[in-house]
């Protein structure tokens, strides 16, 4: 539920972000470039954030990696 929830904030401040461009007045081109670089950010941000719970969710659920050899480099 967390995950949803954070996810929700990153989509109304991509909002309020786009209505704040909208009212200065800002050109096209311009705006087009900005809203690409935002929604690229939130596509990160929301990729993380699955990989980080699925992460947890096969950490703590031993059984769902039957078979799983966990291999750790050191760099």
């Amino acid at each position: 539920m967390k995950i949803i929830q954070h996810v929700y904030n990153s989509f109304l401040q991509v909002a309020t972000l786009i209505f704040e461009k909208l009212e200065k007045g800002i050109d096209y081109p311009r705006f087009q470039l900005e809203l690409q670089d935002v929604l690229n950010e939130l596509g990160r941000n929301i990729c993380k954030e699955v990989l980080e719970a699925a992460d947890d969710y096969v950490r703590q659920h031993r059984n769902e990696r039957a078979g799983w050899v966990v291999v750790r480099r050191d760099e």
